[in-house]
């Protein structure tokens, strides 16, 4: 077995000519930075939301098996180059962008709603915005079907597939999430490609760090909402000043050593992730057994 990436909260394994191993780990990041500090239980929850879409959803994966209570063992495939994302609401990059008047991967329509001020920070938006990136270990970049297809990053059937499968499978995700009295915002997908039949398949992990959660209960437009996920600690790294620090040093092209995170900070994070696998799955979680 042998490591052939080490990504910001999942290790890579090759185990043989057919097959990887993934290994999730308890490492956090934020704004592209790996913390020092380890969040209890982050990866056992991520390899058991994984485990339980894989098996949920209504489409063919790359999942084989579970081999231990963080790891699985999936099919090593050609995975396209791209982040397929879907947003349901007006929150996060999406929103920065649209007060930087970059209207990318919008559609008109809801381009003059947004310019007449009709939309706020939290919207839920008319239609779901299928809006990809590429897909990089050091920070995405937001792509447009037509740059995708000009890249040489997919073809016109391709992008098609991928953007059809992916709306099918937030609305699949949406119908379990609600039932637990959660918001689906946004997800994002990876798909591979079988080498014989070129069928496009569903492959990578989900859980809190691939898509956004909100409290039904709590939700508000026009304000910042209370995500189940890592917001805690970008929130913090925003309150504390690392988030310009960050931003200073990539100007240099350079990343900071990170901050050591508070007791409370750390424990807050992971009984959130916690709390939205029981949510969500309708199940206890085993912290130590699977």
């Amino acid at each position: 077995m042998k490591l052939i990436k080490k990504g910001k909260a999942k290790d890579i394994y090759k185990l043989d000519k057919d097959n990887l191993i993934f290994h999730f780990t308890d490492r956090v990041s934020a704004f592209d930075v790996v913390m020092s500090d380890t969040i209890p239980y982050k990866g056992k929850v991520l390899c058991d939301f994984t485990v339980f879409w894989f098996s949920s959803l209504n489409i063919k994966n790359h999942f084989i098996r579970r081999i231990d209570k963080d790891k699985i063992l999936v099919r090593e495939l050609s995975v396209f180059p791209i982040e397929s994302i879907i947003r349901g609401y007006l929150y996060g990059s999406l929103y920065s962008r649209i007060k930087e008047k970059k209207y990318y991967n919008i559609p008109n329509e809801l381009i003059t709603l947004i310019d007449n001020g009709e939309f706020v920070i939290g919207s839920k938006l008319p239609c779901l915005i299928f809006d990809p990136t590429t897909k990089s270990d050091e920070h995405d970049v937001p792509i447009t079907e037509e740059q995708a297809i000009e890249n040489g990053m997919v073809n016109e059937d391709e992008i098609k597939k991928i953007k059809s499968l992916s709306i099918d499978l937030y609305n699949q995700m949406d119908k379990i999430i609600k039932l637990s009295n959660f918001i689906l915002a946004d997800v994002k997908f990876e798909f591979g490609k079988e080498p014989i039949s070129n069928e496009v398949v569903l492959v990578d992990s989900l859980g809190p760090d691939e898509y956004r959660l909100w409290d039904m209960d709590k939700y508000r437009p026009g304000v910042l909402q209370d995500s189940f996920d890592k917001q805690i600690l970008r929130d913090w790294l925003v309150e504390t000043g690392f988030k310009k620090t960050i931003d200073d040093y990539s100007k240099q092209g350079i990343k900071p050593i990170p901050p050591h995170l508070p007791t409370n900070i750390v424990k807050k994070i992971s009984d959130r992730y916690i709390e939205a696998f029981e949510r969500v799955t309708n199940t206890d979680f085993k912290k130590n057994d699977f």
